[in-house]
């Protein structure tokens, strides 16, 4: 038992210690898709903590050899969550979701393997409405790409074909 204790604790310790934690984007320089720190030009492992010019916090993101990998978190001024979700070597993984600074939905989505799931993404207005949906199908948009006010009247709509923007047209 205090052996299995003792192993958790040394495992947990070697973990921690061998995690890097930054404090600004800019001691970090991306080439590629793989991310290293301008010190000593390695592959950046660890926890990156970047920070508003006023001192409070505004992301908290994760990496392994260099990719983004684990946890995602971003803020608003006010504390706040901006945006959460997850990375998987580099590649966003699972549910992401954005939101306004009250902390109602923006919008949600789901990712596999870097790629938007097939089906619907919807955005939100403050109050919760409606503010746009299309249907995304091999990581494009299938439909046309619709927009309500807060009301929930059409108010655009973007027309695609083939997955690429052709115009967008407005209703009264």
């Amino acid at each position: 038992m205090k052996f299995n204790l003792l192993l958790t604790l040394f495992l947990f310790l070697s973990i921690s210690l061998g995690a890097e934690e930054l404090d600004s984007w800019s001691k970090l320089i991306r080439k590629g898709n793989t991310y290293y720190k301008k010190s000593d030009n390695l592959p950046f492992t660890g926890v990156l903590k970047n920070f508003f010019p006023t001192g409070e916090i505004s992301v908290i993101d994760h990496f392994k050899d260099g990719k983004q990998h684990g946890e995602f978190k971003s803020f608003h001024r006010n504390g706040k969550i901006s945006m959460t979700g997850s990375f998987d070597e580099g590649k966003q993984v699972g549910f992401w979701f954005e939101y306004y600074d009250d902390g109602s939905l923006y919008w949600k989505l789901e990712y596999k393997n870097g790629k938007k799931i097939d089906g619907p993404f919807q955005m939100f207005h403050k109050n919760g409405a409606l503010k746009s949906e299309v249907v995304y199908k091999n990581d494009k948009p299938s439909t046309n790409w619709i927009y309500f006010d807060k009301d929930g009247r059409k108010e655009k709509e973007d027309v695609y074909k083939n997955g690429k923007f052709i115009y967008e047209k407005y209703f009264e």
